[in-house]
């Protein structure tokens, strides 16, 4: 389990602390410096007769302060880096309601003890505040298992976002789940026209409505203003009092919908995080198997605005590709092909940047896709953290997603899945925020030009065919790179 509210944390490190490391390479340095210059201050060296021993001295003691004044610069560098990289790990933490990360409560995160010592404090403060969110919903429980009806509360668009053992028991245990659609249990048409029917009448709807087994059930209908959606308040009486609740009121939360320019503050984008699994790496021969995509609204995942979709490809899938993504043949023989999920994917992409880690290679393969399926096909704007990453690390030369998660204190989880993929970019695009401000790019233009900095990835996502020159028709905003 990630974070361990600093119980995890080892105090007692071998990194040392910063003032200690400092202190040290100081006296190095200045010990250097000194034995290169006294000696030719005091007269103890003649260099005017060549190349003694004697003078080998001062150049060993110019050697050793150098050396120290590099080391010193190394060390310091190294630690503002990692103070970003735990700004990054604190902000996705706070979004994932969990701790942080091994990679940081365990201390091997932390270059020196003081930072070490903030990764546990801060660690202890986000688990705290958890906690007394987790206080709260043991109260609202112990409230509503003192109803004795069967409830459920569903947003808007049918998710389930709260109900009660009874419920649970009343309308199956296997169809009802938080996020689950309500009509994996009720008639789509019969709660549609009692929802419609109450809020008409702006009071509580009594109705029949139908399960999906055909059961009539006796329902008391309940528009809710705040947070939105609808209470099902069922008049059986299923079991004894039972204080068992399940919910997720953050499913009724709906992300600000806004236009997007090149002034549009990273803080405050609409996005969508994009992921695609393929036959291959040849974008206009391979074919798509796999799409997930979530949305994002600033550093904000919305999880239950998703979608995840096996795709029929139409040519068979190379064993070298399912060793990577675990997709086979059999698993997509009943899928539907992507001309039927494309049209779901762009309107979800509509107005909205779309973020990937190598996402021209996504692009890429839609863009083909549609052009062979004779879909309509506009190029959306697009940001890559795979460029992001490289652009404020050019010294590092691994930019594959698993890598630079776990660089940034995240759990890879559920990886070659495009779901899985799209969840675990999000996240890293979040905790770059932070990262990015510090430099001054806090706007979509200034991220898009910055992507342009990563000239050695560019170029090899250029070599493989991922990029295309935008027509001058297609809306270009800011100064993406092509």
């Amino acid at each position: 389990m990630a974070g361990g509210g600093g119980r995890g944390i080892r105090l007692g490190r071998k990194g040392g602390g910063l003032r200690k490391t400092l202190f040290v390479g100081l006296i190095v340095a200045t010990a250097g410096f000194l034995l290169a210059a006294l000696p030719l201050l005091f007269g103890l060296v003649d260099l005017s007769q060549g190349v003694t021993g004697a003078a080998l001295l001062p150049l060993l003691g110019l050697a050793l302060g150098i050396a120290g004044i590099w080391a010193l610069l190394t060390f310091v560098d190294g630690h503002f880096d990692q103070i970003e990289r735990l700004q990054g790990a604190v902000l996705s933490a706070a979004a994932r309601g969990r701790g942080l990360p091994e990679h940081w409560s365990g201390g091997d995160g932390a270059a020196t003890d003081e930072l070490h010592r903030l990764a546990g404090v801060l660690d202890e403060v986000i688990l705290r505040l958890h906690r007394q969110d987790g206080q709260a919903d043991q109260r609202l429980a112990a409230i509503l298992g003192a109803i004795g009806e069967a409830i459920v509360v569903v947003t808007d668009s049918g998710l389930v976002s709260l109900f009660n053992a009874r419920a649970a028991r009343l309308l199956g245990e296997r169809q009802l789940s938080l996020a689950g659609s309500i009509f994996a249990t009720l008639e789509r048409d019969d709660l549609v026209a009692a929802a419609s029917a109450a809020r008409g009448g702006g009071q509580p709807e009594k109705a029949m409505i139908r399960s999906v087994w055909g059961e009539a059930l006796a329902v008391r209908v309940v528009p809710l203003d705040e947070p939105g959606g609808l209470l099902l308040v069922f008049d059986a009486a299923v079991g004894a009092h039972d204080p068992g609740i399940q919910h997720d009121l953050a499913l009724h939360d709906a992300p600000p919908e806004g236009k997007v320019t090149s002034d549009t503050p990273l803080a405050d984008l609409p996005a969508v995080v994009l992921d695609c699994e393929a036959t291959g790496l040849d974008v206009a021969q391979d074919r798509i198997v796999s799409i997930g995509l979530v949305r994002l609204h600033g550093a904000r995942l919305y999880y239950h605005i998703t979608q995840d979709h096996l795709v029929r490809p139409d040519i068979p899938i190379p064993a070298r590709s399912t060793a990577i993504h675990g997709i086979t043949d059999a698993m997509v023989a009943a899928a539907p092909p992507v001309a039927d999920i494309l049209p779901d994917i762009l309107r979800a992409m509509e107005g909205k940047v779309v973020i990937g880690h190598s996402i021209a290679f996504d692009m890429a393969l839609m863009r083909h896709e549609a052009a062979r399926h004779g879909l309509d096909w506009q190029e959306p704007v697009t940001l890559c953290t795979a460029l992001l990453c490289g652009a404020l690390e050019p010294q590092s030369k691994d930019m594959n997603l698993e890598a630079v998660a776990r660089a940034a204190g995240l759990e890879p989880e559920g990886r070659h899945t495009a779901l899985g993929d799209s969840l675990l970019t999000a996240e890293l695009y979040a905790g770059l925020l932070p990262r990015l401000a510090q430099i001054g790019v806090t706007t979509l233009g200034q991220a898009l030009e910055l992507t342009g900095r990563a000239s050695p990835l560019l170029a090899l996502q250029r070599q493989a065919g991922w990029h295309e020159t935008p027509k001058p028709e297609t809306p270009n905003i800011g100064d993406k790179p092509s």
